[in-house]
């Protein structure tokens, strides 16, 4: 699909974190594992051939919050200036990019960064009838991606949100029988965000490979998307 085969617009939808003009995250690289008080917009695709975004965050809580939405580009600077958002106990914020955020077709993903644990959100990206969601979240060190599409295209992106250390991601190909079919390794910078098709990942071929999981020994945010190569599909 052409969002993912397009280079410009996959170096443009890359990073993210929060904090004036310094790279992504906190001084202590495992701090959003156990506060839950940062909620990841991992991908912005807004002002570019035809994209838009919606963001949506959610107060589940009792508690009114304010707190600070800032929007980074692929290198994990800012973009833009911080923007404040009060939200009401069990209160919602939603918003389109690229009507609400100065330099929208620069911003690759955002943080929303307040002191109440628990918040939630989503990003919804659409264009020409399609569209996918993916649910806001916080860094982890293991995951996996669910289905790797084998009549289309499947892409991967992951977010180092560590203020300081290099992400050291490992992943591995499994096929439905639990066979290991292939490993890779990943180098990502400090509140970088790469994007690619699943199979770039690996030097080996995965057409046998059903699903992927990862491990990094710093906190990472990631997502994958299947779509068509037709464009009429994305999910």
């Amino acid at each position: 699909m052409g969002m993912w085969r397009n280079r410009g617009l996959l170096i443009l939808v890359l990073v993210f974190l929060w904090g004036v003009p310094v790279r992504a995250a906190d001084d202590n690289p495992f701090a959003d594992l156990i506060s839950g008080t940062k909620v990841y917009f991992s991908h912005i695709a807004a002002g570019v051939d035809g994209w838009e975004t919606e963001i949506a965050i959610f107060n589940p809580t009792p508690t009114p919050v304010s707190g600070t939405l800032i929007s980074y580009n692929a290198t994990g600077r800012p973009v833009g200036d911080a923007v404040p958002v009060s939200l009401a106990a069990h209160g919602r914020y939603e918003a389109e990019v690229s009507k609400s955020f100065t330099g929208a077709a620069e911003i690759a993903y955002m943080v929303f960064s307040a002191d109440v644990f628990g918040l939630q959100g989503y990003s919804k990206f659409y264009r020409n009838g399609i569209r996918a969601s993916i649910m806001a979240s916080g860094p982890r060190t293991t995951g996996l991606f669910a289905k790797i599409d084998p009549a289309g295209w499947t892409g991967i992106a992951f977010i180092n949100t560590a203020a300081a250390a290099t992400a050291h991601i490992t992943l591995t190909a499994y096929d439905n029988g639990g066979n290991e079919i292939a490993v890779a390794s990943k180098e990502l910078l400090s509140g970088a965000k790469a994007v690619d098709v699943a199979g770039s990942l690996f030097s080996q071929s995965i057409d046998a490979a059903t699903y992927i999981s990862f491990t990094s020994d710093c906190g990472v945010v990631g997502f994958f998307l299947n779509g068509s190569y037709d464009d009429t599909q994305l999910d």
